[in-house]
């Protein structure tokens, strides 16, 4: 099938040059690029998110493994590090 797109000149002289390098139609390039393109976007969207939205917050949610207390929250605000704990 034969389209027509618009390219600014500066991507068709970068698209081009790279086409030569690769020893590829202008034609080809363009379509490899957009199948990458493609697929890198299917891929993040199939990605399974690694966190959760608040409904009502709209903030995201994050597990840490242990609950973050209120002298985890100072001790970071003072120095960005957690405290030590202690093993239970």
């Amino acid at each position: 099938m034969r389209t027509t797109i618009d390219i600014p000149e500066r991507e068709h002289t970068l698209y081009t040059s790279l086409a030569r390098a690769q020893r590829t139609s202008l034609s080809k390039l363009l379509l490899d690029l957009a199948k990458h393109g493609l697929a890198a976007a299917n891929r993040i969207a199939d990605a399974a998110p690694t966190h959760r939205v608040d409904p009502q917050t709209g903030l995201g949610v994050f597990r840490s493994g242990r609950p973050v207390t209120l002298d985890d929250v100072k001790a970071f605000e003072d120095d960005g590090a957690p405290p030590a704990r202690e093993a239970p």
